[in-house]
């Protein structure tokens, strides 16, 4: 099954399951969840850098 990267990406970082994608969430929740997963990134690399 190939399943889109914007998908996979909340999936992966847990923000929320396939289900509730699929039941709870719009495509514009979807796109805000994809930005506070590049937020929480860019905050994380930039807290982890010596």
């Amino acid at each position: 099954m190939n399943i889109p990267r914007t998908i996979a990406c909340v999936l992966s970082s847990k923000m929320a399951t396939l289900h509730e994608l699929d039941t709870v969430y719009s495509v514009q929740d979807l796109w805000w969840l994809i930005e506070v997963v590049s937020v929480d990134n860019h905050n994380n690399s930039v807290t982890e850098q010596p």
